[in-house]
């Protein structure tokens, strides 16, 4: 027989509810001969229900204290009851959700789904109409909604476009030319929606490669001329990119003569991938076609442009001495260009090349500008490097990814990565780099004497995104010398070295390697490491 001289005794008692699952738990303590009651615990959705019963603590006999309990149960129960009443009457319906967050929660849905909730009730049926629901629109048809005749894309767009302010047109047709060409159709007759719509913000075309690969000219023709009709229309776009359309010179100039015109003082991003095709015979277009591209100057709110190296790209900055008489007192905004350049798709011999004395122009214009240049060359050459990266043009990120080997080119006439170092310094391009990332495939056959000269030289580098093979030769002389003297802005350094074999050699070196990622880490450089075996990788 046992006894307490006082009883604690908490109860969470297994009873399925509506609200919630109570769980059953005895915890029986030792207290002060003054506490003489007991407490039962309620635990229902986070929510703690407690009652209080107070019995004599002097009970020993456990049938008696089982009957008390019993009666404890039913009292809580009984409570527990009347509570859940009262707090269900006092909390709102789903119905009163305030808008706010109703239509914070239509923002995360996707368009089906925003259609069941918009079923629930009549509250929610009015917040799905709202404009917040309706800002961004996801132009992006599926193959059974391009067959059909009236689809919910195309009801949506003529009942809400006019709360339009962010338009995606993205082609995902395959290469089914009846899909095709009904899908161009359903394309057209939105822009024409869109074009009783003057108050979109920002408009993105995808993938319209699609089409043009597989449409005969004129319905090409057509296409065009729907977009530069939508985008004559249009007066207060601050947002325009372009991605893998691939459109002729003319029809890039007449895009590109559009926007400018009639969204020439709101546009401050304008983003060029994949925006014309590289056809050598656009080379020879008649002058007049080239004269209506509009320069940089002529887009005087432009603070980032994002393009791909190509013959628009040339003709935007051919005509900027002339520009710049022309707009002295204007206030320039243009603070980053985006460029990218991949040897795969376009060839040096098609450009003229931007020369030292263009990017003093554009300077003289825009003090504050920045450059970033992503260039992806499978011969890297010194005729490449010294086209794209000449004196004064303000590189602040550089991604230089020599990433696989053309086999048809003999390696004698290759670069080394020391080339493009020293021809980086020679163009003083040390004095603005922010951020360097270097992919390279072919064996550096000393890393430390190559880098430890440039990155001393390079007084604002922050970041450096090293991929090279093994058995990267240098490489400890290279850690050992930041040890002792590490560069003054450098705070963050990832090394990728790949082809690594397995071997007593290559885990001595993992295990340095690994060594030296905490000390440097002691000084203030974080050094992030990236070993890759074959297919298989291994991150430190």
């Amino acid at each position: 027989m046992v006894e307490f001289s006082a009883l604690f005794v908490y109860i969470k008692v297994p009873i399925l509810r509506n609200s919630g699952v109570m769980l059953s738990q005895w915890n029986l303590q030792s207290g002060s001969p003054s506490d003489k009651h007991m407490k039962s615990k309620f635990l229902i959705k986070d929510t703690l229900y407690t009652s209080e019963k107070g019995f004599d603590v002097g009970i020993n006999n456990p049938t008696e204290m089982e009957y008390m309990t019993e009666k404890g149960d039913n009292v809580t129960a009984e409570s527990l009851d009347s509570t859940e009443t009262e707090e269900f009457e006092q909390q709102g319906q789903w119905s009163d959700l305030p808008s706010p967050p109703l239509e914070r929660i239509y923002s995360l849905l996707y368009r089906n789904d925003q259609v069941n909730m918009s079923l629930v009730c009549r509250k929610w049926s009015e917040g799905y109409r709202s404009p917040s629901v309706w800002k961004t629109f996801h132009f992006d048809m599926t193959e059974s909604q391009v067959l059909m005749d009236t689809c919910s894309v195309m009801k949506f767009a003529r009942k809400y476009s006019s709360m339009f302010r962010h338009v995606e047109i993205f082609c995902t047709i395959s290469t089914n030319k009846h899909l095709i060409y009904t899908w161009c159709r359903h394309f057209i007759e939105f822009l024409q929606i869109l074009t009783s719509n003057s108050q979109l913000i920002s408009v993105k075309f995808l993938n319209l490669v699609v089409c043009f690969a597989y449409m005969d000219s004129p319905t090409c023709g057509v296409v065009c001329t729907a977009i530069v009709n939508f985008l004559g229309l249009q007066h207060h776009l601050k947002r325009v990119e372009f991605y893998r359309c691939l459109f002729g010179f003319k029809e890039c100039a007449e895009v590109l003569k559009e926007i400018t015109e009639n969204s020439r003082e709101s546009l401050r991003h304008l983003v060029l991938r994949g925006f014309v095709r590289n056809d050598p015979m656009d080379k020879d277009q008649d002058s007049n076609v080239a004269e209506i591209i509009p320069t940089i100057v002529g887009l005087p709110s432009l603070t980032t442009l994002e393009t791909d190296y190509s013959l628009i790209f040339e003709n935007m900055f051919a005509r900027q001495s002339a520009a710049i008489q022309t707009s002295k007192n204007r206030t320039r905004l243009l603070s980053k260009i985006v460029l990218n350049y991949d040897n795969d798709s376009m060839k040096i011999e098609d450009f003229r090349g931007l020369k030292s004395a263009d990017w003093r122009c554009l300077k003289r214009l825009y003090p504050d500008l920045q450059v970033e240049f992503n260039l992806t060359s499978d011969s890297p050459s010194w005729r490449e490097v010294e086209f794209f990266i000449v004196p004064n043009m303000p590189i602040t990120w550089l991604n230089y990814a020599y990433e696989k080997i053309n086999l048809e080119l003999h390696q004698s006439s290759l670069i080394g990565i020391d080339v493009l170092l020293d021809h980086l310094l020679a163009c003083k391009a040390n004095d603005h780099l922010v951020s360097l990332h270097l992919k390279w495939v072919l064996p550096i056959p000393d890393i430390s004497s190559i880098f430890i000269p440039f990155l001393q030289a390079c007084k604002k580098l922050k970041c450096m995104d090293l991929s090279i093979v093994y058995p990267a030769n240098g490489i400890v002389v290279l850690m050992q010398s930041w040890l002792k003297n590490r560069p003054d802005c450098l705070e963050e350094v990832h090394i990728a070295i790949s082809d690594l074999k397995c071997g007593d050699d290559t885990w001595s070196f993992m295990s340095l390697m690994t060594e030296y990622k905490s000390l440097l880490g002691m000084v203030g450089l974080n050094l992030n490491l990236d070993f890759i075996f074959g297919r298989g990788r291994r991150l430190i």
